[in-house]
């Protein structure tokens, strides 16, 4: 059984039951500082492993790059 969710903008299918944590993981992206943004709603990370992915839903990572200049 699966789940199809839209991750940053393109269509996957995730195993059920999914959560944004399964998304992460399903990426690669575990090891990287993220926002998670669920059908326009901000999820923080400690929210991640409880809330459920259903059919439809868009989610998108945001990932944050340090650098500048001196």
């Amino acid at each position: 059984m699966f789940v199809r969710v839209f991750l940053n903008g393109e269509s996957q299918e995730l195993p059920a039951p999914a959560t944004i944590q399964t998304a992460v993981e399903h990426l690669g992206l575990s090891d990287r500082h993220l926002v998670a943004e669920l059908n326009l709603e901000i999820f923080p990370r400690d929210a991640w492993e409880k809330k459920n992915l259903s059919d439809g839903d868009h989610l998108e990572f945001i990932g944050f790059v340090g650098g500048g200049t001196s």
